[in-house]
């Protein structure tokens, strides 16, 4: 009695192209209120475990579909997001949050990273470019482990802590001979980013190259990502300014409020 159900999926299965399966999951999780198991997803679309997993494998890897920690389901990833950007050529936090990020820039005269995060990386998601002579370039999509970035700092100190206990678990990438790749201080450097509320990460991505970032929070306290200004070490040294990291403590604390997020009372 239990083979029929397996069978009409199966049918249903091999009915529907391998694109529209992919499609058909990305679609069912943008239109879930809460993320999905696999289990969920199949039972939606009337597709077998097993393909639905493989899929969803494949999705997460390159980014289209996220997946949860703290519970293994799964979401929209940020390569789906910037696919939906391009398409519609604006989205809410990157596109209210623009005034506030060019006033940052015109203060610190840096460039201005918007970031999120998924799979243990830091997602470029806008860039708005400074006007020092020496300015960094970034694009939108690209990737930094986050170990090696100012926003990587912010996202294991404030984020989950599921991902936090991953990361320091497994193996630190060294991008520079200043990358943190020992775990004992990179505890120790997260601990004083929460205390503090903001991260740096002088030289540890590229030579001669620093960021300050700060996190930018949801309506719900969950973190989305960080905003940080990168640029030359010479406009960011090592000892930044307390006006240049006032600035950017500021600028994220004005797009979190954006997004309807209330600093708990002191």
């Amino acid at each position: 009695m239990s083979q029929e159900p397996e069978s009409t999926a199966d049918e249903n299965d091999a009915s529907m192209p391998t694109a529209m399966i992919s499609l058909s999951i990305m679609e069912t999780l943008a239109a879930s209120d809460d993320e999905l198991g696999i289990t969920q997803l199949a039972h939606l679309l009337s597709i077998p475990k097993a393909r639905v997993h493989r899929h969803v494998s494949v999705l997460k890897n390159y980014g289209y579909v996220s997946q949860n920690p703290s519970s293994n389901r799964y979401g929209i990833g940020w390569r789906l997001y910037l696919l939906g950007q391009k398409l519609v050529k604006r989205f809410q936090i990157v596109a209210m949050s623009r005034h506030i990020r060019e006033e940052l820039r015109d203060k610190v005269g840096q460039t201005v990273v918007l970031t999120t995060y998924s799979d243990q990386k830091v997602i470029v998601l806008d860039v708005v470019s400074g006007t020092s002579p020496l300015e960094i370039l970034l694009k939108p999509g690209a990737q930094f482990t986050l170990n090696s970035v100012a926003q990587g700092k912010v996202i294991l100190a404030f984020g989950p802590e599921a991902l936090y206990n991953q990361v320091l678990a497994g193996p630190l990438r060294k991008n520079t001979p200043h990358t943190v790749v020992d775990p004992d201080r990179l505890r120790a450097e997260v601990e004083v980013v929460r205390k503090r509320g903001w991260a740096d990460a002088p030289e540890e991505l590229y030579v001669g190259v620093n960021a300050i970032s700060a996190p930018v929070y949801l309506a719900d306290g969950s973190l989305f990502g960080a905003l940080a200004v990168v640029g030359s070490i010479h406009y960011l040294p090592v000892q930044p300014t307390d006006e240049s990291v006032e600035a950017v403590v500021y600028a994220a604390a004005q797009i979190s409020s954006l997004l309807g997020y209330t600093p708990p009372a002191k």
